[in-house]
């Protein structure tokens, strides 16, 4: 594996390189993981791909010095000056968080990208916490106020929750993971950075039929935070170039017991 780092504006950007195949991937993860979260294929991947795994902006080791916003348009110009990647095709595969990144930078590039491979992603259907909290600078005033002065945010979602007005599994990961007041900012920092990531899913279906693109969707039976239902939906209309994996896992899908099914699916 070879660790290096690009210069882009103010920051720093680390990526991960592994791999000796003919064929080019992009690994994008999720929310509060990094590109060492694709390490489980390398095993399994290294001898039909070369596989770039990139850190986000505010994950792992890139250093981000930049202003709270990261567009398509700073993915784009990122990726291209990987010199592994320049101008190449290439595979796409994104997990999460790292999907809505996917949809998008397909929405960017449809005819770069080869295969578009989607695990348990984020963006196909946007949460309408997420949106009033970052699409709108009222939202996104109230939802920095509330990660500074949580105590009323944990009592309400408390009571949606036995209203059933709050997906369990997005309870419980609030419950659990923003207790501590740096991981609180940290997600305000990360979704405010991240907000302009927004995919038009009507459009991106429309390239995937247009552009005959292999779409591998890839969710956890067991999964409470993104529901494989969604991808139901989605597969819908394009059949014919979108196959739906649904494993026995909850939404933690890169972990070595999930590692061989995916990489067979490639």
């Amino acid at each position: 594996m070879r660790d290096n780092f690009i210069t882009y504006k103010k920051s720093g950007i680390h990526y991960r390189a592994w791999g000796s195949g003919t064929k080019l991937l992009l690994c994008l993860h999720g929310f509060g993981e990094t590109a060492h979260s694709f390490n489980v294929f390398e095993p399994l991947l290294c001898e039909a791909y070369t596989v770039i795994a990139v850190d986000m902006p505010l994950h792992g080791e890139t250093l981000w010095n930049d202003d709270l916003l990261f567009t398509v348009n700073d993915i784009a110009t990122v990726i291209d000056n990987i010199p592994e990647m320049h101008k190449r095709n290439f595979s796409l595969m994104g997990y999460s968080m790292g999907g809505r990144i996917a949809l998008q930078l397909y929405q960017y590039l449809p005819g770069r990208i080869e295969d578009l491979i989607l695990i348990a992603p984020d963006g196909i259907k946007i949460n309408i916490w997420y949106r009033f909290a970052t699409q709108n600078r009222l939202g996104n005033l109230i939802f920095k106020h509330i990660m500074k002065n949580p105590a009323i945010f944990f009592k309400v979602t408390t009571a949606l929750k036995k209203l059933g007005m709050i997906n369990i599994g997005v309870y419980n990961y609030v419950h659990i993971h923003l207790q501590d007041a740096d991981m609180r900012m940290r997600l305000y920092n990360i979704w405010t950075t991240m907000r302009r990531i927004k995919p038009d899913i009507p459009i991106v279906k429309s390239l995937i039929a247009t552009n005959s693109t292999r779409v591998i969707l890839i969710y956890g039976r067991f999964d409470r935070v993104i529901q494989f239902t969604t991808g139901e939906k989605f597969k819908k209309g394009i059949e014919n170039f979108c196959s739906l994996h649904i494993l026995n896992s909850g939404h933690r899908m890169l972990a070595e017991k999930n590692a061989a099914a995916i990489a067979t699916l490639l």
